[in-house]
């Protein structure tokens, strides 16, 4: 890249810049919260599950805000209680982003946008993070600068950047673990290694799924130093058990509640067709550079693209880098698919199908990607074969920037949305669900999500499974996603019409 064509190139990245950040803060109230968010609120307002299912899964009929109470702080809760709440529930749900949630809402509230606006700050923390470990990679500014731009308007990173969840984080945390490490390997200064260790400690209890992060740098540092004692080998020991020590108390809830860990994910393990496996695949791989639905019918087309040029990425990588380069990227990317990807296949379910899972794998794709343009841009052998990498850049970024667009007015669509419009048609609705247990099932998120969205005059009659309400006689009773027993039991009284597909109806007695 000559120096002529540095100063636009910098400048259409600082527009894309200035667009993700647009896009990462836009429409944050219109999306309605959804399922996870509820959960989240629920466990950074300091509450378990036991507590919810035994106060309102009782049978008796509670007001919506008898219901909205679990989704607010409260002043018999503090931030201890959040990490208790985790500790013993979901300890494979690290504290940091929901003790940071529960500050946030104590000192700003928690109306839907202020609360969105916390991983939409979080986010922007990934740019700087990303240009670090670009410069630690590949020592090339420009590989930095396209980095930021793809990061800025990947539709996958916007949407994360924009849920009340702790990816966002994650990803800052993942890719400023990484810089650290990279840096402190080249550094004899004991200040390098503190930073890599508090990084450690970070990451760790921003999401477990960070100890493969860890292991990947465990790899890379034994490889790269050829299996010997070396003085970094010994300061990366150092700092790494420095780190590990700082995550062993969460470690310890980890390893005593594993059985709440294996009761909480019990939904990974449902048996799952080969075809809805690769149907997932290809729809979360797309949406690293392009929402699936402004493909179109072009899909198959763009997934190739896509393909084309993660397979020419990871290529050059190999190629035209040191091989302690494109190891540390292919360390961000395969332990991960290994753990999720693997055992989906061999033993069946649909741990894999869920993309939030794989932020680390999707940045270490768009590294190579990123180095791949860089590398071409600066040594293409000539003008038409530069034109035409130009001309794929530009595409890229303008499908992001595209994808990102749509996005932000289908975020205005729900199905939670168009639920609760036609149970706030009637006055004085009750809305009759159950729960599977007193450890919770996926009815309890999907009843937070609601009552955010109905009308004040709602009220609400739940239960627990195998119980059956003694429901008043009114009118305007709406059962909604409800569990099979339910069903049947109050087919016998009443007959159940369909309302909306099979998650709501209205009961009308026989």
């Amino acid at each position: 890249m000559n120096i002529k064509s540095i100063q636009p190139f910098r400048l259409l990245v600082v527009i894309l810049l200035l667009l993700g950040i647009f896009f990462r803060f836009a429409s944050l109230g219109e999306r309605p919260y959804w399922h996870d968010e509820a959960h989240t609120l629920l466990r950074s307002s300091g509450y378990t599950l036991t507590e919810i299912t035994t106060q309102i899964f009782n049978t008796q009929i509670l007001d919506r805000d008898q219901v909205l109470k679990f989704q607010q702080l409260s002043s018999e809760k503090t931030e201890f209680d959040v990490v208790r709440s985790l500790a013993t529930e979901e300890p494979h749900r690290a504290p940091l982003f929901y003790t940071l949630l529960h500050y946030w809402m104590r000192w700003f509230g928690n109306d839907l946008t202020s609360l969105r606006i916390l991983p939409s700050l979080l986010s922007l923390l990934v740019f700087p993070a990303i240009y670090w470990l670009c410069l630690e990679l590949f020592g090339l500014p420009s590989t930095g600068w396209i980095a930021i731009a793809l990061v800025s308007v990947s539709p996958f990173q916007v949407y994360y950047a924009q849920e009340v969840r702790e990816y966002s984080l994650w990803a800052a945390t993942t890719l400023f673990t990484s810089a650290a490490y990279l840096h402190a390997m080249r550094s004899p200064k004991k200040l390098a290694w503190s930073l890599y260790s508090v990084s450690i400690i970070l990451s760790l209890y921003t999401s477990l799924l960070s100890l493969l992060i860890w292991v990947g740098h465990c790899i890379h540092a034994i490889a790269s130093q050829k299996v010997k004692l070396t003085k970094p080998m010994s300061a990366f020991l150092k700092a790494s058990f420095l780190g590990f020590l700082g995550y062993l108390p969460w470690l310890f809830f980890v390893a005593v509640n594993l059985s709440q860990v294996e009761r909480s994910n019990a939904w990974m393990f449902q048996p799952t067709p080969l075809h809805t496996l690769l149907e997932s695949w290809v729809t979360n791989y797309q949406f690293i550079f392009l929402k699936r639905s402004l493909a179109g019918s072009w899909s198959f087309l763009f997934t190739t693209a896509i393909g084309l040029l993660t397979f020419l990425s990871a290529r050059s990588l190999i190629l035209r880098t040191r091989k302690a380069t494109w190891v540390l990227i292919a360390l961000l990317v395969l332990p991960l698919l290994i753990t999720f990807v693997v055992p989906d296949l061999i033993w069946g379910g649909l741990r894999s199908t869920n993309g939030r899972y794989f932020v680390p794998c999707y940045l270490g794709i768009q590294l190579a990607v990123a180095h791949l343009f860089a590398t071409q841009l600066k040594n293409g052998s000539n003008l038409l074969q530069k034109a035409f990498w130009r001309f794929a850049l530009v595409s890229i970024l303008t499908a992001g920037v595209l994808s990102c667009t749509v996005q932000m007015f289908q975020n205005r669509l729900s199905e939670d949305l168009a639920i609760a419009s036609m149970i706030n048609q009637a006055e004085n609705a009750i809305v009759v669900s159950a729960e599977e247990s007193y450890q919770g099932g996926g009815t309890i998120g999907d009843i937070l999500t609601l009552s955010h969205l109905v009308q004040p005059s709602t009220k609400f009659q739940l239960a627990i499974q195998h119980q059956v309400p003694s429901l008043p006689n009114q009118p305007n009773l709406y059962l909604y996603k409800p569990l099979t027993y339910l069903k049947q039991n109050l087919q016998q009284t009443y007959t159940l019409q369909p309302i909306y597909k099979d998650k709501l109806f209205q009961l009308l007695p026989k």
